[in-house]
């Protein structure tokens, strides 16, 4: 297994941009303010780069704010019923008047820790369900935070 891993990182580096903040809106990416404060991300940029638009875009074009027709305060219960769902998803945010939840996700395999947050934006008569998923260790993420990210919109489609 151990020789194995090192194939499995080179070949899904060549997959993958070698990115490891991702989100569903390059341009107004949602803002971690909670995850700021965990002793781990102090000193951590954790603004989304300006660099990652243009390759992000290339790379997952797929990832865009999921649209519900409900109001923003009905989908914020269902996208915080959702996240508690997650498997391996620690919530350590819930602002029901911001509607925005910050929680830490830890990889199945080699237990890394990453941090994500969700908003639930009005938009229109509806409201649109902004998310971001950004590693705490490495340059690229070899795709799992991009897999994170469609994995939660479907289980909030269940």
């Amino acid at each position: 297994m151990k020789k194995l891993l090192p194939l499995f990182a080179l070949w899904a580096s060549a997959c993958a941009p070698m990115i490891n903040d991702i989100t569903t809106t390059p341009d107004d990416p949602p803002s971690f303010r909670r995850a700021t404060l965990l002793p781990e991300n102090r000193g951590r940029e954790m603004t989304y780069p300006n660099s990652n638009i243009s390759r992000q875009r290339r790379a997952y074009p797929d990832l865009k704010p999921l649209g519900r027709a409900e109001a923003p305060e009905s989908v914020y219960d269902a996208v915080l019923a959702a996240a508690r769902r997650m498997p391996r998803w620690n919530i350590i945010a819930a602002d029901a008047a911001a509607r925005v939840i910050e929680a830490v996700a830890t990889t199945g395999l080699m237990r890394f820790k990453d941090d994500v947050v969700i908003e639930v934006r009005p938009n229109g008569t509806g409201s649109a369900v902004h998310m971001r998923s950004k590693s705490r260790a490495g340059k690229g993420d070899l795709g799992a935070n991009a897999k994170r990210i469609r994995a939660f919109f479907e289980e909030l489609g269940r």
